[in-house]
C-alpha cells in the first residue's frame, strides 16, 4: 500500500467523515463544517468505507496535471525573466512573452512558475492611508501635469527628465516628452502640444513648483505687489482660461504620481531592452511605440461620454500665449535692451517713434524675438556692436522678424 502524507485539510476532513460513519455527527452538520454539500459528504463516507483513508485523498495526488506547462517552456520563461527581461514586473513580462516571444500564458501561471523556480519573491505590501477622491466624470475636466526627474537611461546616456500630463477622468496620457531641463520653455512646449492635440482643459492640477506659482519669503521690506506677480506658466494658463489647482503634497496628485511609477517600471525596462541611450532615441520610442500601447491598455471610459476639452478659439495664437513675455521701456533713441542685447524699433505707418513707451517683448519657443505695443507687432532690428564677434550678422538677423 502506498503511504501518503496527509495535509492538515485532509486530516480534518477524515476526522469529520469518521464521526459521521460512527454516528456521532449528522450529515448536514458535517456538510456545514466542511463547506460541502450533503451529497458530497455521503460520497466521502462511501469512499472511506471502501478504500479507507485513501478514499479522502484527491484523485490527482501524485499525478502531473494534463494542463501543466512543459518543463522546457518553464525553463525558457525562467531564463528570459532572469536575463533578457531582468527588471520587468510580472504583468509587463507576461506581455513581452506574448508580443516578442510568442508564449501565451496567463500572468498568474507565469508568476507561479517564477515563484517555484525561485526567480521571483512575493513583495510585502504595507497599507497606506490616503483619502480617495472620485475621478472627474468627463474627459478634459482636469489634467494633472508634472515632471518626473529620474535616471531614465540608467547611466547609458545623459540625464533627462520626463514632462507630461494625464487626464483625471480617463487616465489617457495626451502627451509626454523627454527633455534635458525641467525649464519653463520645455513645460510650455508640452502643454502647447497637449492643447493642439486635445483642446483646452477646464482645469490643471499641479504642484507648487516655482515655474507655476510665485512664492517669496521675507520681512516687511518685501514688495507685496511683487509677490502677486504671476509666473510665465500661470500667465499663459490664465490667457487660455484654464483654472489652476495647486496640490498641497505629492500624494494630492496621486494619479500622475502613479503614472510616473508605471513609466519608471515599464518604460525604463523597454528603453533598456531596446538599447536606447539618447534623448532623441528615447522620445522616438516613447511616441511611436510606448505611448500608443500604454494608452490602449490603460485608458478607461469616463462616467460621462461628453468631452469637456474646449476647442481653440478662432484667432487665438498659441505661439504668442506660450512664450516668455517681459515688459521693457523704450529709450529716447527708440531702442530697448533685452537679454544683454539692444534692439532698434523702427517706425510704423501710424507712429514714427516710441520713446518712453512700454512695449512687450515676447520670446517664442522657437527662439525668435517679437515686440508688441498695445497688441500691434512692431518692426525692429538688432544692433550689433563693432566689438561683438559672438554672432554673425546673419545669425542676429534671424532673431528679428518683421524688419
Amino acid at each position: 500500500m502506498e503511504r501518503w502524507q496527509l495535509s492538515a485539510k485532509e486530516i480534518a476532513r477524515y476526522g469529520v467523515i469518521e464521526n459521521t460513519i460512527e454516528g456521532y455527527l449528522k450529515a448536514d452538520l458535517a456538510a456545514e463544517e466542511l463547506c460541502l454539500s450533503k451529497r458530497q459528504v455521503f460520497r466521502l463516507k462511501r469512499k472511506l468505507r471502501e478504500k479507507g483513508i485513501e478514499g479522502i485523498i484527491h484523485g490527482n495526488r501524485g499525478r502531473a496535471s494534463p494542463r501543466r506547462i512543459p518543463d522546457p517552456v518553464r525553463d525558457t520563461i525562467d531564463y528570459l525573466y532572469r536575463e533578457k527581461y531582468d527588471g520587468f514586473n510580472i504583468s509587463h513580462f507576461t506581455e513581452m512573452l506574448e508580443e516578442r516571444e510568442g508564449i501565451f500564458i496567463s500572468r498568474e501561471t507565469v508568476r507561479g512558475i517564477l515563484l517555484q523556480k525561485g526567480s521571483y519573491e512575493k513583495k510585502k505590501r504595507y497599507p497606506k492611508h490616503r483619502s480617495f477622491r472620485e475621478p472627474m466624470p468627463k474627459e478634459g475636466m482636469m489634467l494633472q501635469f508634472d515632471t518626473s526627474d529620474h535616471d531614465w537611461l540608467q547611466g547609458r546616456g545623459p540625464k533627462i527628465k520626463l514632462i507630461g500630463g494625464i487626464d483625471d477622468a480617463t487616465k489617457d496620457v495626451p502627451w509626454v516628452q523627454f527633455a534635458y531641463q525641467d525649464s519653463v520653455e520645455e513645460n510650455m512646449a508640452v502643454c502647447k502640444r497637449i492643447i493642439k492635440r486635445k483642446g483646452i482643459p477646464l482645469s490643471l492640477y499641479v504642484d507648487k513648483d516655482s515655474k507655476f506659482i510665485t512664492t517669496r519669503h521675507g520681512g516687511l521690506h518685501v514688495n507685496i505687489k511683487k509677490e502677486q506677480e504671476k509666473t510665465q506658466m500661470a500667465r499663459a494658463w490664465e490667457e487660455l482660461g484654464i483654472n489652476v489647482i495647486f496640490a498641497e503634497s505629492p500624494q494630492g496628485k496621486g494619479r500622475i504620481e502613479r503614472l510616473w511609477g508605471t513609466f519608471q517600471d515599464r518604460l525604463i525596462s523597454e528603453l533598456r531592452l531596446e538599447g536606447i541611450s539618447s534623448l532623441e532615441g528615447a522620445n522616438e520610442y516613447l511616441h511611436s511605440v510606448f505611448l500608443p500601447k500604454y494608452n490602449k491598455k490603460f485608458t478607461r471610459k469616463p462616467k460621462v461620454e461628453e468631452i469637456a476639452y474646449r476647442p481653440i478659439p478662432e484667432g487665438m495664437d498659441l505661439d504668442r500665449i506660450f512664450s516668455i513675455k517681459e515688459e521693457r521701456r523704450v529709450q529716447g533713441d527708440n531702442t530697448i535692451n533685452y537679454k544683454a542685447r539692444k534692439y532698434q524699433i523702427l517706425p510704423t505707418e501710424t507712429r514714427f517713434g516710441f520713446a518712453k513707451a512700454k512695449v512687450e517683448v515676447q520670446k517664442h519657443l522657437d527662439g525668435t524675438i517679437h515686440i508688441f505695443y498695445k497688441g500691434e507687432e512692431l518692426p525692429f532690428k538688432p544692433i550689433i556692436p563693432q566689438e561683438d564677434k559672438r554672432y554673425a550678422p546673419s545669425q542676429m538677423e534671424a532673431l528679428a522678424v518683421g524688419v
